[in-house]
């Protein structure tokens, strides 16, 4: 079923990314119906506070009841080829906790992959916004992007991709299990909400779609090419991983990342990378895991982090589901190559087979999100 959102005024400008053809998948997005059980939360909900409040606080949105938890998606089991699992399995490769990652490989500054530059080939190709609702023989299927406030084609902006969980559309991840619709994020960095090509993110499938997508966007859009960010939610944030460890991608364009309910995945340490994790306490999608204390090793043995940890300070938010104060158990990892936090969150937005879970995407999310890829401009 097919939703129409109402964005916020003066914040950003959305249009359909369609594409024909290309790296041979089909040419209309799988938009599927809305989970059984699934329900959005309330317009505006874990927005990034307003200007002039603290990062993370969540605006009480005036005249608007609180929502139902979110259910978990059928279990957000992806195909068996796909490498990337986000309902009870484990996840294909995951090796046994404790188990020590290989060494960094050296990377020299000229190799493919590596942020350089600044201005995207596509600054000063137009002025403003581009108009219209679709751009025929773009790169991805039915993606969704949006422009910040002051977008010019002229001056680069940064981008961040986002990647979305098992059984959801990118429209869905949107307006309903991040809530960035209209939020400080859009306002602040040209958003690629990506479509897998399947059910769930597979890394032979759709890390060569990224790529494509990636080069589409600089070449047609002005945007900042030493500042690609992503961030991601339970296949989607495992989809960040596989690309950043697997072997057969080792992807280095990013200059941040924030996944949220990866798990951990055999592959070699990858090149230092700031990262912030937010992984539930009690998080039953992650059997073995759920806690996140496998799933950080991967991320601290990436960004030879020697030292110990300190708390940080993340304003106080409530859960859409209970209205519950919620402990965001972020704290930041010292002795790092480079920035590396974790967010250890007991917030309970998730229901499973009617049982509270800390799968979601956090009250906090965005607010971090936004703070941490701002800090790295």
């Amino acid at each position: 079923m097919k939703r129409s959102f109402l964005g916020s005024a003066a914040l950003s400008v959305t249009f359909a990314v369609t594409f024909v053809g290309a790296l041979g998948c089909s040419g209309a997005e799988d938009e599927g119906g809305d989970v059984p059980g699934f329900q959005p939360p309330a317009p505006g909900a874990n927005a990034p506070a307003a200007p002039g409040a603290a990062p993370g606080v969540v605006p009480a949105p005036s005249g608007v009841p609180a929502s139902p938890s979110p259910t978990a998606p059928g279990g957000e089991a992806p195909p068996p080829t796909a490498g990337l699992d986000t309902g009870g399995a484990a996840p294909v490769g995951a090796p046994p906790s404790g188990s020590p990652a290989a060494p960094v490989a050296p990377v020299t500054p000229s190799e493919p992959g590596t942020p350089s530059g600044t201005a995207s080939a596509g600054c000063g190709l137009a002025s403003g916004v581009p108009a219209g609702a679709a751009v025929v023989d773009a790169i991805i299927p039915g993606a969704i992007v949006t422009f910040p406030t002051g977008y010019d084609g002229s001056s680069p902006k940064p981008l961040v991709f986002a990647f979305h969980g098992a059984g959801r559309t990118n429209e869905q991840m949107r307006t309903i299990d991040s809530r960035t619709d209209g939020s400080e994020l859009e306002a602040s960095f040209v958003m690629a909400y990506m479509k897998s090509a399947g059910n769930a993110w597979d890394l032979n499938t759709d890390a060569p779609r990224f790529g494509a997508a990636l080069e589409q966007i600089q070449a047609q859009l002005c945007v900042d090419t030493a500042h690609v960010f992503a961030f991601g939610h339970s296949s989607g944030a495992q989809f960040i991983v596989q690309m950043l460890g697997n072997p057969s991608t080792r992807e280095r364009r990013f200059a941040g990342v924030a996944p949220v309910a990866s798990s951990r995945f055999q592959n070699p340490a990858w090149e230092p990378l700031p990262t912030l994790v937010i992984h539930g306490l009690n998080d039953n999608q992650r059997p073995g895991d759920n806690d996140g204390a496998s799933d950080i090793v991967q991320y601290t043995e990436s960004n030879q982090c020697a030292g110990g940890t300190q708390p940080t300070s993340v304003p106080a938010c409530v859960s859409i589901a209970d209205n519950a104060a919620v402990n965001a158990g972020c704290r930041e990892y010292v002795g790092c190559a480079a920035p590396t936090l974790f967010c250890n969150h007991d917030d309970r937005n998730y229901i499973d087979n009617g049982t509270p879970t800390n799968h979601g995407w956090p009250c906090f999310a965005n607010g971090q999100i936004l703070q941490f890829f701002q800090s790295l401009l």
